[in-house]
């Protein structure tokens, strides 16, 4: 985020973030602890969540979580500061699915951005993105913590299972769950739920555009299918090869 800002005005610093739908707050965290400069506010409706946020947030910034604002309230509810980016990731717009209440966000996120902001959202899709099924992936136990975050303990190994358990063509809506198998054989299944539509990237800059956003442009890496490998290097997209899956960020300029 700190790059795409810097691309969109000539190399100025930004320094205030708002992360919406903020849940762990991690990514709020993280940009306070990049630079001492840095200040961020993470809005979470959840009351448990926030309250777990918060605590790792004093373990995790010490003496510079006062930089860190964490606010319980709908992302609509909080009309300022003005910040110079607003990110909402996880896929977090996709909890809208109608385009007047996806529309209704865009404007709210907008509002909320000094002159030169930046709104960044994610999007998933891809023939892969539509098919029931689910994919394992087993991640080890020498998993190395955040850098940012100093005293994060290692992590155990453990068992991703992410589920996509139905898609409907018609409305574009998609069910997809997260499960894990932990180490000694425990399971935690359908530890998160989620009731998305699946927009589509024309759909998305489409409805920004609307919104009011007076420059909206897709971030996207470079896959080579033949070795299976991205470069993991995001940048502006105008064309995209077919793909089974892919990730993409969009941004919109106030």
């Amino acid at each position: 985020m700190d790059r795409v800002y810097r691309h969109y005005n000539k190399s100025t610093a930004p320094l205030l973030l708002r992360e919406d739908f903020a849940g762990s707050c991690a990514i709020a965290s993280a940009w306070v602890a990049m630079d001492e400069e840095h200040q961020a506010m993470a809005i979470e409706s959840h009351g448990p969540t926030v309250r777990w946020a918060q605590r790792d947030a004093d373990r995790e910034l010490g003496d510079r979580v006062n930089d860190l604002h964490i606010v319980q309230a709908d992302v609509m509810a909080v009309d300022g500061p003005r910040v110079d980016v607003t990110c909402a990731l996880n896929f977090s717009t996709f909890i809208y699915h109608d385009r007047a209440s996806l529309k209704q966000y865009f404007k709210a996120a907008r509002r909320g951005l000094r002159r030169d902001g930046l709104l960044v959202i994610d999007a998933y899709g891809g023939p892969g993105a539509m098919r029931v099924g689910t994919q394992t992936r087993p991640v080890p136990a020498d998993i190395s913590p955040d850098p940012a975050h100093k005293t994060s303990p290692a992590i155990p190994g453990f068992t991703y299972h992410w589920e996509q358990r139905a898609f409907d063509p018609v409305t574009h809506r998609t069910e997809c769950r997260i499960h894990f198998e932990l180490e000694g054989g425990k399971r935690i299944d359908s530890a998160f739920i989620y009731r998305w539509r699946l927009w589509t990237l024309p759909e998305l800059m489409e409805i920004m555009l609307e919104a009011g956003f007076k420059r909206v442009e897709a971030w996207c890496d470079r896959f080579d299918s033949d070795a299976g490998t991205s470069d993991g290097v995001y940048r502006i997209t105008q064309k995209m090869p077919a793909r089974e899956d892919w990730v993409a960020y969009i941004i919109g300029a106030k």
